[in-house]
């Protein structure tokens, strides 16, 4: 679990609950973690005793709604305030150390840096670098450079090695080897400092990153007290202020942090080319050998569309550029990405049942063009969506309209990357798309294709009333063999949500009372019957995006009341620093899976401006 993420489009940082840098990721927002999940550890040597930070207790915030993440550390001796931000512009990540003492001592506080260039650790090499005072670990085009200054000159120490390097902390003394090389290499940056119950005093510790020494070490050289002071005050205006172009208003004074740090979570995951990973969360690897810091298309255009609505358009049009930048399938997005548009891995085949299948969620690329035909809705930027028009959009339709068979979309892989066949979601999102495409089609002359994705959509909503409904309701799925999966699904919401239905028709009223009998769990939604994935206890985990889709039917209808119920329960179910997680334990209400994800920060401002 990660307490605090921030970043500029260029670096990624995460934090956990006691202030240790756990992730770092650069050059690209996701793609590559510098630490691979190992990071930076702090120690703080004082009456003859190392106190790790396990000996503390802490609470942690954003600082007054910024992009700035606040742990204060409470111990037996001394007290910790962590105050941490990534420069707006530069690769560099600031962090402002204050300790206070109830009398006076002398204490040290230690970094130790367990750094692997490019996601491992062979062939990594750190040395203390003295014209810029900083230690340098490079391999390749990664270098990163540690720099702590304290405010006053002198008393800082360090040492480089490897393996238990970091035991040289126990005798407060540093060695002060000059380099290591090899496999796990790890340095050690430490301050001597006087501490006093009259005021706390102060030190300062910076991260840099960069493709070659120069640029490396000329960033780090600059770092100094008087600069990294400018630069808080400077991160603290600019993120307050990008909070104050938020277009949903008359938030409930209990939410609007929520709201604040859901935005900054969509923003931090944001890498400056557009890609929008999923989370940046690491600690899947130790456990799969794989994560969630990918681009999915659907969640990156979740994303998008809660940015739009939010008021930042020029954001969500980046992610737009991206996705539509992506390889493609004949206008078909694959099922994700890494952040420097290449595929990723994947677990959908090409070949299944005797013959050659298309390995993709068909709805990844409808809720694409669905909600970049919505940002034009909102924004009439026809200047800047019509080539995006053209080479994503209109191929991506031609594909829609092609891929069906019987007036329904072809069988493609399920939203929950489960299942094989025609999805009551996946059909939803297609008419979507097609509906909402032709008039951005419209708009850019092209009427021919604009009429033939009406006439398509049209056919597939007659065709879900004829075949995808049972006892009054609508079902999830056809299985190859056009059989009815009859399992009550959340993702049935989105037979109003794009839509296909009206949300007050009597088939989406049915099938959302089922859903709230059949998958309400702790007072949260499961994403469907039985559901198993990270399942701990005897009932399916209640996930975030699921409940609130719930909430968003409510609004639809005007039941305000029963919609804000389940946002609250949402909010009720975050972190104390208000990470909203992918699910939760159906009876502890602790988070389970990957925190942050970036859907459910989307999916809560989405719930919001449906409510208000």
């Amino acid at each position: 679990m990660r307490t605090g993420s921030l970043g500029n489009g260029r670096l990624l940082i995460n934090l956990d609950s006691k202030g240790n840098i756990i992730d770092l990721y650069y050059p690209h927002v996701g793609m590559e973690n510098q630490s691979n999940g190992r990071g930076v550890e702090f120690s703080i040597y004082v009456d003859g005793t190392v106190l790790r930070p396990d000996a503390f207790t802490s609470t942690t915030r954003y600082l007054n709604s910024s992009m700035i993440f606040e742990t204060i550390l409470n111990g037996k001796e001394v007290t910790v305030t962590f105050q941490d931000f990534v420069d707006p512009d530069e690769p560099i990540f600031y962090r402002i150390i204050s300790i206070n003492s109830e009398a006076k001592k002398e204490a040290s506080i230690y970094f130790i840096n367990k750094i692997a260039l490019y996601g491992n650790d062979i062939g990594d090499t750190a040395f203390y670098e003295p014209k810029s005072k900083s230690i340098i670990h490079y391999k390749s085009k990664r270098y990163v450079a540690f720099k702590l200054i304290g405010q006053e000159d002198g008393g800082v120490s360090f040492t480089i090695g490897k393996g238990d390097a970091e035991s040289d902390i126990n005798d407060d003394k540093l060695e002060g080897y000059p380099i290591a090389q090899g496999r796990d290499v790890t340095s050690i940056i430490g301050y001597k400092m006087k501490l006093s119950p009259t005021k706390p005093s102060k030190a300062y510790y910076a991260i840099g990153f960069g493709r070659n020494l120069d640029d490396v070490r000329n960033l780090v050289s600059k770092v100094d007290r008087t600069n990294i002071e400018a630069s808080f005050a400077r991160t603290y205006l600019l993120w307050s202020n990008w909070l104050r172009l938020c277009r949903i208003v008359e938030v409930p004074e209990e939410l609007k942090e929520l709201l604040s740090v859901s935005l900054f979570v969509i923003r931090s995951h944001l890498g400056n080319n557009g890609s929008l990973i999923a989370s940046s969360d690491y600690s899947f690897v130790k456990l799969y050998g794989d994560g969630y810091f990918y681009c999915w298309p659907r969640d990156a255009a979740y994303a998008a569309h809660a940015l739009d609505i939010a008021g930042y358009g020029d954001l969500a049009l980046r992610i737009y550029r991206f996705l539509a930048s992506l390889p493609t399938q004949g206008g078909a997005l694959y099922h994700k990405y890494n952040s420097d548009g290449t595929l990723a891995s994947s677990w959908h085949p090409w070949y299944m049942g005797s013959r050659e299948i298309l390995p993709i969620q068909e709805d990844e690329t409808a809720l694409t063009v669905w909600a970049l035909a919505t940002h034009f809705d909102l924004y009439r930027d026809l200047d800047d969506v019509t080539e995006l028009y053209k080479s994503f959009v209109r191929p991506a339709m031609k594909f829609m309209i092609s891929y069906t068979e019987d007036g329904l979309p072809k069988p493609s892989f399920d939203l929950w990357e489960e299942r094989y066949g025609i999805h009551l979601f996946t059909v939803a999102t297609v008419y979507g798309a097609l509906t909402a495409g032709s008039e951005l089609a419209e708009s850019v002359g092209d009427r021919g294709l604009a009429v033939d994705a009406r006439d398509v959509a049209k056919q597939m909503k007659e065709r879900v009333k004829s075949r995808m409904t049972a006892e009054d309701r609508l079902v999830r799925r056809l299985d190859e063999a056009g059989n009815k999966d009859l399992t009550v699904d959340s993702s049935l919401y989105a037979s109003f949500f794009f839509g296909l239905f009206s949300p007050r028709e009597p088939l989406v009223v049915n099938t959302m009372e089922v859903v709230e009998e059949k998958l309400k769990v702790g007072g949260g939604i499961i994403r469907y019957e039985n559901d198993l994935y990270q399942r701990r206890k005897q009932a399916p985990n209640p996930w975030i995006i699921t409940t609130l889709w719930l909430s968003e039917h409510k609004s639809a209808l005007g039941d305000k009341d029963g919609a804000m119920s389940y946002i609250k329960w949402a909010a009720n179910h975050r972190t104390p620093s208000y990470m909203l997680p992918e699910q939760v334990d159906p009876e502890t209400g602790e988070s389970v899976s990957v925190t942050p994800l970036v859907w459910s920060h989307a999916e809560l401002i989405i719930a919001l401006k449906s409510l208000l």
